[in-house]
C-alpha cells in the first residue's frame, strides 16, 4: 500500500477557526487521515498522511475551500502519523510578533534558489531550530542557534551587520520563512528572499546536490532522507543521520543515534536516562486495546474508546507522550454507568486508574 505525506499552509483571513477545525476534523476522520492541522484567524497550517487515494480526496476538498493552495508531497512506507490533531490556535506557527505578511521576502523557485546561492556576497540563512540543521542543511548557511521559532526575533542580532547583503532564507516547508522574512524587512534588511515551498519542495523539484544530509520533519519519521548523512551518532560518534527522542520520559531530548547504539542504550541518550524507571514503550511491540478520550481527575477515572476489546481483571499498559505505567482494570462500566465484565470494539467505557492519564494515550498489552 502506498502512503503519502502532504504539508500545506496558507495565510488568509479565517473568520471562524473553531467551526472550520470541527469541519476538517470530521472530514479527516471519515477519510481516515492522520496528522496535525492548525487553524487560526491568520490561516491554516497542516501536515497529514494517509493512503494515496484518501490524500487525493482530501486535496479535492481543501482546494474547494482555499484558492491556489499548494502541497508539499512525499511518499512513505507507512502512515507518518499515529493520531489526528485538529485545533484552533492564535497563530498557525508561533512567532510572538505581528508582521506584515503582505511584505514578505521574494519567493525563489528551487531552480532560482540554486542559481542565487552560488552568487558572490549572498548570505544563506537557516530559519529552523538547532536540532533540525544538525542532521541536514545547505552549505555555508548561517545558523541562528534557536530552539523554537519564537526565538528568531532576538537572534537576528547575530546578522545585523548584514542588512545591506542579499539574504536568502529557507525552512522545511516555507511557512516559517513567510513570517521571518517579513520581520527582517521590517527591521531594515533590504534584500530578502525565501525558498518557495522550503526544503521539501526543493527536494521534489531540483537536484539535491546543494543540500547536505537529511531533512528533519515533524512526524513519526523525524527525518526524510535526501542525501548522505552529515551528522554523527551522539553515543559512538559514527556517521549517522537517524534522530530519535530519548526514551526517558523525563528527558525526551531529540538526539542522533545509530541503530546499534539504540539497541545498546534502549533508545536513551545517556547512561543516566537508561537507568530511569519512566521509559517510553515502543508502540510497535504493543497491541492497542483502546484510546483515552478523557480523564476525570477528582475521581481518577479514565474514559476510553475500545478498539480491540477490554475486560475486567486485564493487566494493561498506558502509554503516551508523557505517560507510561502499568495498571490492572479492577472494574469496568459502560457509558451509562452500568457495571460490565467486558467491552466490545467501538464502545465508550470508564474504569479507575492509579495514575493520571491524558487524552489520546493508548491502552495496550505487550505482544
Amino acid at each position: 500500500m502506498i502512503y503519502k505525506v502532504i504539508s500545506f499552509y496558507k495565510y488568509t483571513r479565517i473568520d471562524n477557526p473553531e467551526n472550520l477545525s470541527k469541519e476538517l476534523k470530521t472530514i479527516c476522520i471519515k477519510l481516515k487521515i492522520l496528522g496535525r492541522i492548525l487553524v487560526s484567524e491568520e490561516g491554516i497550517n497542516a501536515a497529514v498522511s494517509g493512503t494515496k487515494e484518501r490524500i487525493k480526496n482530501l486535496k479535492k476538498v481543501l482546494k474547494q475551500k482555499f484558492a491556489n493552495l499548494t502541497f508539499r508531497e512525499q511518499n512513505c512506507k507507512n502512515n507518518a502519523y499515529h493520531k489526528l490533531v485538529v485545533r484552533p490556535r492564535k497563530e498557525i506557527v508561533v512567532f510572538g510578533k505581528k508582521v506584515n505578511l503582505n511584505k514578505t521576502g521574494k519567493h525563489l523557485s528551487p531552480k532560482e534558489f540554486n542559481k542565487t546561492i552560488k552568487q558572490k556576497n549572498v548570505v544563506i540563512l537557516d530559519a529552523r531550530n538547532d536540532y533540525e540543521y544538525k542532521v541536514g542543511k545547505f552549505e555555508k548557511a548561517i545558523e541562528l542557534g534557536i530552539k523554537t521559532f519564537k526565538e528568531f526575533p532576538k537572534k537576528i542580532k547575530k546578522i545585523e551587520q548584514l542588512k545591506n547583503k542579499k539574504i536568502v532564507m529557507y525552512c522545511t516547508g516555507g511557512i516559517r520563512c513567510e513570517k521571518a522574512s517579513a520581520f527582517l524587512k521590517e527591521k531594515g534588511f533590504k534584500h530578502v528572499y525565501q525558498l518557495q515551498g522550503g526544503i521539501i519542495n526543493y527536494a521534489n523539484k531540483s537536484s539535491k546536490d546543494q543540500f547536505k544530509g537529511t531533512c528533519f520533519v515533524f512526524d513519526d519519521r523525524l527525518s526524510a532522507e535526501l542525501g548522505e548523512p552529515i551528522s554523527s551518532c551522539e553515543i559512538c560518534g559514527n556517521l549517522n543521520d537517524e534522530i530519535i527522542n530519548c526514551y526517558n520520559l523525563d528527558c525526551d531530548k531529540l538526539f542522533v543515534c545509530c541503530k546499534k547504539c539504540q539497541k545498546k542504550m534502549n533508545k536513551n541518550c545517556s547512561e543516566e536516562c537508561n537507568k530511569s524507571l519512566r521509559q517510553r514503550k515502543d508502540i510497535k511491540k504493543l497491541k492497542v486495546l483502546g484510546k483515552v478520550e478523557n480523564y476525570y481527575q477528582k475521581k481518577k477515572i479514565a474514559l476510553v474508546k475500545v478498539e480491540k476489546g477490554l475486560k475486567t481483571g486485564e493487566k494493561v499498559l498506558f502509554t503516551g507522550k508523557t505517560t507510561s505505567f502499568k495498571d490492572k482494570i479492577k472494574e469496568l462500566r459502560d457509558y451509562d454507568g452500568n457495571k460490565i465484565i467486558k467491552a466490545s470494539n467501538g464502545e465508550l467505557i470508564t474504569f479507575p486508574v492509579s495514575q493520571r492519564v491524558r487524552k489520546n494515550d493508548k491502552v495496550c498489552v505487550e505482544i
